[in-house]
């Protein structure tokens, strides 16, 4: 007997109701949700504990640390985080690649050979180094690498994962860092890398973000290529600073053999920000900005030495 409709054939099959609405709120309670557990942010302030708060702060711009492999120069890592550590008036940002991270989920699984310690280590102990630091309010913020990023194929948050205890704020796509001194505050804008990169002009991906993304920046900071360099230059009115901050993994034969690059640029790059005035002076070596900040110092020591009120009977 042929049934009449569809109804009648199947009678309990089940109707859907698709709900824009209510689909929708679900979406936008999971992001509220997202939002409150991220512990990235895009912008922060951060403001200088200066021991001499009328003399300049000294903020070393670190980037592509590469903890973890055998091609890093680990001396030179110790001397640069000792110098911020014990030096008054020196403080530090990052800028990504604080670990090297090659593991069997990544894109490059063969960097394993050069990492004697397991990720897991890497970051662990390289934190560990930098939460030191962090306690002294010493570093005013930590931007992301994308070796940092390796272990997302595994579902891995880095930075959630190794960040979420320090006091500074954590930049997880880059972001605009706000340096407030005594009367003069100066905008850094970070990303371990932009477009634009260029081996005959190794400048040109900062100024390109500085002219895109950051336009109120005084010094645009990025990273990844491991070239070691930087522009003082004017702009708009005013002085900006546009610099690649080099790599602590100097011999790296993956390049090499590549054609990317044969030499890895110099870490170390500080910059001198002025309280009083609107000033900025690049060092691409923190030793020679070490240089400078002592006989500040040592002046300024001197002059409070020497005008001491003398005691009246």
């Amino acid at each position: 007997m042929k049934k009449d409709n569809l109804s009648q054939t199947f009678p309990d099959k089940k109707t859907r109701n698709i709900e824009f609405e209510q689909a929708t709120a679900v979406l936008e309670a999971a992001q509220k949700v997202m939002s409150a557990f991220d512990i990235g942010q895009e912008e922060a302030t951060y403001w200088p504990a200066a021991e001499y708060p009328m003399l300049p702060i000294a903020v070393l711009c670190a980037t592509d640390i590469h903890y973890g492999s055998t091609r890093v120069i680990y001396d030179k890592l110790r001397r640069h985080l000792q110098i911020v550590e014990e030096t008054p008036n020196f403080a530090m940002v990052t800028n990504g690649d604080h670990v090297d991270n090659f593991n069997a989920t990544g894109k490059w699984a063969s960097g394993m050979m050069e990492n004697p310690l397991p990720p897991q280590l890497q970051a662990r102990v390289m934190c560990a180094r930098l939460l030191q630091i962090d306690a002294l309010d010493k570093i005013g913020v930590l931007s992301h690498g994308n070796h940092d990023d390796f272990g997302e194929n595994a579902g891995q948050d880095w930075y959630d994962s190794f960040l979420s205890k320090f006091k500074c704020p954590v930049f997880v796509a880059g972001g605009l860092l706000h340096i407030s001194l005594k009367d003069q505050e100066y905008k850094m804008a970070l990303n371990h890398t932009y477009w634009g990169n260029s081996k005959i002009n190794p400048t040109n991906a900062a100024k390109r973000m500085l002219e895109y993304e950051y336009p109120q920046a005084d010094i645009s900071f990025l990273g990844h290529t491991h070239t070691s360099t930087y522009e003082h230059f004017d702009r708009a009115g005013k002085d900006v600073l546009a610099l690649v901050g080099g790599t602590y993994k100097k011999d790296d034969l993956y390049a090499k053999k590549r054609g990317i690059s044969g030499r890895s640029g110099e870490p170390g790059m500080t910059v001198l920000l002025w309280p009083n005035e609107r000033r900025m002076q690049m060092f691409k070596d923190i030793e020679t900005a070490l240089i400078v900040m002592q006989a500040l110092i040592g002046e300024a020591n001197h002059f409070r030495k020497t005008n001491i009120p003398k005691k009246t009977k």
